[in-house]
């Protein structure tokens, strides 16, 4: 018991004199993950400090603010003292439990309790095992369940702390390393719809969207004519992100969009830009409607179509894109990612010339030089209200 005691003490003293190291950390790696603003400040909050009988944890909140006041973005931090790594995404805080949760009970609490509690949040069907690889538990434990979409199983990556109390949804990532670099090798094999050409384009530009949104509508028109503007210096592409939730068609939209690509992919933009228009008419039971009026229109093949659409492979292909969506830190759509790095919404300038200094960096945006920020001299421009994302929500526990 002695030894207990003093192994608690030991690493209580440990996290104390760790917690400004790991919060200089925190912040220096949230400058790099949130999308890019110049003249960008950037602070990260200590919400919580524990210590586990297997190690301490910190939940911390990184807000990025731009030098405009209405250009502000964060993100939540379970952070692992011990390994370093911090599970980046939203924070929250699980209800209490009799008898409370100890790192000896979490796996049981995990595979029994927490399903169901993700399963009330998410409204969805939830299956979670502990990790089989044993390895030494920490403070933080990463996690992965499988979520029903109602086409099929998505993993959705996950962390928890070793009392159970505080829970992410999000990505684990190395502190110490630069998280643009891990993006552009986690992009490099990954399922990419791209437009035909510009293959040793300096900058490749991935957009996650989805078919049924507006604001990747609003976006798209105004980002195309930025990307186009680099000729063969940029080169786009297409992942797909449906909101399954709240966008009832657009995974059918997606998979369309997908077995397009397949086929013909200099049809993909023409089909994203149809569906877009025709989002204010399309609902679920009118989806395969417009989806084969365009295939129809273009003088596609329908029966080489018909072979792809909605086929198992398809859906499975779609769902692994959600899953890597999940994993690079995508929170709502759309999202562009410039060899890695978040490029800003709502100010194609700001992009282009993000895009010209990571061009000129020889395709490295961490080498790329900073925007130089001129303050407006005729007052703050507020964004349009429906073009301003929510920021991530504070935590908060989960229903009991």
């Amino acid at each position: 018991m002695k030894r207990g005691i003093l192994g608690v003490l030991a690493l209580a003293v440990a996290s104390v004199a760790t917690a400004q190291g790991v919060q200089d950390m925190a912040r220096r790696f949230g400058s790099a993950y949130l999308p890019y603003m110049p003249g960008a400040t950037v602070k990260a909050d200590v919400n919580r400090e524990a210590v586990t009988a297997v190690g301490p944890y910190v939940t911390m909140t990184v807000v990025k603010q731009g030098a405009r006041p209405e250009r502000k973005e964060q993100a939540g931090m379970l952070v692992d003292p011990q390994t370093k790594t911090a599970a980046v995404g939203i924070v929250v805080q699980l209800p209490d439990t009799q008898p409370a949760v100890t790192p000896d009970t979490l796996p049981v609490f995990c595979e029994q309790v927490l399903p169901d509690l993700l399963r009330r949040a998410l409204n969805s069907q939830v299956r979670l095992r502990w990790p089989g690889t044993p390895t030494r538990m920490t403070g933080v434990v990463p996690l992965s369940a499988l979520v029903q979409t109602g086409f099929g199983w998505m993993s959705l990556p996950l962390a928890i702390s070793a009392d159970g109390r505080w829970l992410v949804v999000g990505g684990t990532w190395a502190l110490d390393r630069d998280p643009r670099a891990v993006r552009r090798e986690m992009l490099a094999n990954a399922k990419i719809q791209w437009d035909p050409g510009h293959e040793n384009a300096a900058v490749k530009v991935v957009e996650f969207s989805d078919y049924q949104c507006p604001a990747c509508k609003r976006e798209w028109l105004e980002y195309k004519p930025v990307f186009t503007s680099f000729g063969d210096k940029l080169r786009h592409g297409i992942v797909n992100f449906p909101l399954t939730s709240s966008h009832p068609w657009s995974f059918k939209a997606s998979v369309a969009g997908l077995s397009i690509g397949d086929i013909w992919p200099d049809q993909v933009v023409p089909f994203k830009e149809f569906m877009y228009d025709q989002q204010a008419t399309v609902d679920v039971s009118t989806v395969d409607d417009a989806v084969f009026a365009f295939v129809q229109t273009r003088s596609l093949d329908e029966k080489a179509f018909r072979s792809s659409y909605m086929t198992e492979a398809a859906m499975e292909t779609v769902l692994r894109q959600m899953e890597l969506g999940h994993r690079l830190g995508v929170t709502g759509t759309p999202t562009y990612y410039a060899n890695g790095e978040a490029l800003p919404l709502f100010d194609t300038d700001w992009a282009g010339k993000r895009l010209q200094a990571i061009i000129a960096a020889g395709g490295i945006p961490e080498k790329a030089a900073e925007i130089a920020y001129t303050p407006p001299t005729a007052g703050p421009v507020a964004l349009p209200a429906a073009a301003i994302a929510p920021p991530p929500p504070s935590p908060k526990p989960l229903p009991k």
